[in-house]
């Protein structure tokens, strides 16, 4: 009788096991965590642990047929620092085909995503949202389409509807575009945003160009941003890395150069150690003339962190 009823599990269990090894579900994340001292010229020096951008997600897809699949993901971020759970991160449902990507859902636009591998500090200290002062957008309510690769050159485009936003629920509240060409080691890129009622101002555009190249163990790259309409700033930054064993040597200059008032400079050196594919730790300086931490941002500031990195 106790054979019968395990037989009678085990078949019961086995579509279950099945459909749990053809659903194609990835549990991944980042925990990234720092601890910071950062000296302002005005004020008090503050010391701080800092979740940078920790986060866990759910992805999958699934095979549809006629090369044809359905794909999805659901990111969260997490405060490694503090506690608790800061609210979300790319988390959308899509199409995929030889024909390019459709997605919808909350999503970084066309222009975060044109520049983001040229953010060589990116989530640490010195990523360029601070030191240069690039505004990078992550919507909610996005329609994005990303083409497949036409010999090197991809190009994206999102559309965000305004309902939301102003309440009008006009279909064009904010557009984005962008191209990116990568070959060996070259990469261009060029982005443009209409954001009028996305971030609460009339005519609010701005673009940008980036460009790297890598040569060996050797990678150097660049961005300019016009955000004329949105902070009323250029925006210039210059990065390189040198690579040797499991180190990884990083340097950048930045710029923000307002329509009104005196230019101010940024710049950072860091070198991180990459005990594995997933861990790495990492020490870095910066000095900014606008301003690094987020608590005391007005004035000089350097500042000094110390982080750890595990990716699963």
């Amino acid at each position: 009788m106790k054979k019968k009823l395990l037989a009678l599990a085990v078949a019961a269990a086995l579509p279950m096991v099945s459909q749990a090894a053809t659903a194609d579900v990835t549990i991944y994340g980042k925990v990234h965590t720092s601890i910071d001292f950062i000296d302002p010229d005005l004020g008090d020096s503050i010391y701080d642990v800092t979740s940078r951008a920790s986060r866990l997600g759910f992805k999958g897809s699934e095979d549809l047929g006629d090369g044809l699949k359905l794909i999805w993901k659901m990111e969260t971020q997490y405060n490694t620092a503090e506690g608790g759970f800061q609210g979300g991160r790319n988390a959308y449902i899509g199409l995929a085909g030889g024909w390019g990507t459709f997605l919808y859902g909350n999503h970084d636009t066309p222009m975060k995503m044109s520049t983001g591998k040229l953010d060589i500090f990116g989530d640490e200290l010195a990523d360029y949202n601070a030191t240069a002062g690039l505004v990078d957008i992550r919507a909610a309510d996005a329609i994005a389409y990303v083409s497949p690769s036409f010999s090197g050159l991809t190009l994206i485009g999102a559309v965000v509807p305004d309902a939301d936003y102003d309440g009008d629920g006009d279909f064009g509240g904010a557009y984005s575009v962008a191209a990116m060409y990568s070959n060996g080691g070259l990469f261009f890129s060029a982005a443009w945003e209409q954001l009028d009622d996305l971030v609460g101002g009339a005519d609010a555009t701005h673009w940008r160009i980036g460009a790297g190249f890598d040569m060996g163990d050797f990678h150097i790259g660049a961005v300019y941003a016009d955000q004329g309409d949105l902070t009323a700033t250029d925006n210039y930054t210059v990065n390189g890395s040198y690579k040797f064993g499991n180190n990884k040597l990083k340097a950048q200059w930045s710029q923000i150069d307002p329509d009104i008032g005196s230019k101010s400079d940024a710049w950072a050196i860091g070198l991180d150690h990459n005990f594995s594919k997933r861990t790495k730790m990492y020490v870095q300086y910066a000095d900014s003339e606008h301003g690094l931490h987020i608590t005391n941002p007005a004035g000089e500031q350097s500042g000094l962190s110390f982080g750890m990195v595990h990716k699963f």
